[in-house]
């Protein structure tokens, strides 16, 4: 069983048998591209009790977590004061919550900046259409989360003590010249919408207004008002040229 940098170990290991086998992996990464909200937990500046919030959420293409915050905010203060935060993504339908999957990520706040926070910005936008009004305040941060460690609650009796960083990371190396061009992708790809549509038809979500949002080696999200999606590569994409043959392919 691994270790958790900022929480003890158990006392007694859990034992796999008491739960029902499921793909971990693969919950914790729809939980991670499709979650639009987090509750987001920082350390109270003054008391240094746990202080929670809810926001939206944003995922780079590397799979790290992004949030807009404002720097006058209670949860804001707190983060500038002290960065450790947690937040916690779960299935919200409107039903009993402890049935669903639910992912907590453990780790530290940076705002971004210059290049990185404009990039990072855009694709916020293009995830939250009416985010303009709150984002062009003078105290707006846009905040990157550096994951230490991620807890996975499947729901009853579906628990995992084995997911690692890489489970929810993808990698970039090697996928530069994709990664470089993610804007110009995107912007090609909105004026030429019959390049999307069977790859989005295969997904079952041509029927929705859906805007794409990153570009990454291993897949794609996509955003409308009020959902996210992630449709996944059958094979690593590393550079432009390769997404449009893939995108054409599926078009043949």
């Amino acid at each position: 069983m691994k270790s958790y940098p900022f929480i003890p170990d158990r006392e007694i290991p859990m034992d796999p048998q008491e739960g029902e086998p499921f793909n971990a992996r693969a919950v914790a990464c729809r939980l991670l591209r499709h979650s639009r909200n987090v509750a987001l937990a920082t350390i109270d500046r003054i008391n240094g009790f746990p202080y929670s919030t809810v926001t939206n959420l944003s995922i780079e293409p590397d799979g790290s977590p992004v949030f807009y915050m404002s720097g006058l905010s209670h949860h804001g203060k707190n983060i500038l004061a002290d960065n450790r935060i947690s937040m916690t993504l779960a299935e919200f339908n409107g039903s009993d919550v402890l049935r669903g999957s639910r992912l907590t990520l453990v780790g530290c706040a940076s705002c971004l900046r210059d290049h990185e926070r404009e990039l990072s910005l855009a694709r916020y936008r293009r995830k939250f259409f009416r985010a303009t009004r709150y984002l062009e305040l003078n105290d707006t941060l846009l905040v990157r989360m550096t994951v230490s460690d991620l807890f996975l609650n499947g729901g009853p009796a579906q628990y995992s003590d084995d997911l690692h960083l890489d489970s929810i990371r993808v990698s970039l190396r090697g996928a530069e010249m994709l990664t470089r061009h993610e804007e110009d992708l995107i912007s090609f790809l909105e004026q030429n919408p019959d390049r999307l549509a069977p790859f989005l038809a295969k997904a079952g979500g041509v029927r929705r207004r859906w805007r794409l949002a990153t570009i990454d080696p291993e897949g794609m999200d996509f955003a409308s008002e009020d959902q996210n999606i992630r449709i996944a590569f059958n094979q690593r994409i590393t550079t432009p040229e390769g997404l449009l043959r893939y995108l054409d392919g599926i078009r043949a």
